[in-house]
């Protein structure tokens, strides 16, 4: 019997880049929510504990006296998937994918902020998810190094196609984010 040791912040890595692996190529979403669920607890629970801005971030946009109540919605479908004991005929309802996206940029952010370098999976989803939704860069990062992992034309075109060609676009935006991270 093979034995590992691995740490929190490894672990967390590791589920982070095997749920971003997984959404590439575009695998069941369930699976994908549930080990990215995972990690960022992982992430979550070290950001609190270290005042990460990602987490003074959270806390300041969540209404004063609703944290816990936020928390609970936000950890329902983890909840759920992870336990049967209250639950054993329940059905977890309106789960849409795109929680996943969120949940890993999330995670991905506080894998940053915690003092540590992103991952390529992880760089090229962030680069990915930033390309879609550019609306929000300016609320929440300032100064990434993302250039050179995808072309404005290409990312023009992204969000007018369907989600399977996002995602396969995604697998590319890997294979970039490895030769750029290697030099």
């Amino acid at each position: 019997m093979t034995e590992t040791k691995v740490s929190k912040i490894e672990a967390a890595e590791r589920q982070i880049d095997v749920a971003i692996r997984l959404l590439f190529h575009n695998e069941d979403p369930i699976g994908i929510y549930t080990l990215a669920a995972a990690g960022f607890r992982i992430l979550r629970d070290l950001g609190e504990k270290a005042d990460t801005q990602i987490d003074q971030y959270l806390k300041k946009i969540i209404r004063p006296g609703m944290r816990g109540t936020f928390w609970k919605a936000f950890n329902r479908p983890a909840n759920f998937l992870k336990h049967a004991k209250q639950d054993p005929d329940g059905i977890l309802e309106n789960f849409q994918e795109e929680a996943n996206d969120v949940l890993i940029l999330f995670a991905c952010f506080y894998y940053k902020d915690l003092g540590y370098e992103w991952t390529p999976y992880m760089l090229a989803f962030v680069t990915w998810y930033l390309s879609l939704h550019q609306e929000i860069v300016e609320l929440l990062i300032e100064n990434l190094s993302l250039n050179g992992i995808a072309e404005d034309d290409e990312i023009s075109a992204l969000k007018a196609k369907p989600r399977t060609e996002q995602l396969a676009f995604g697998k590319i935006i890997v294979d970039r984010a490895f030769e750029v991270m290697r030099g």
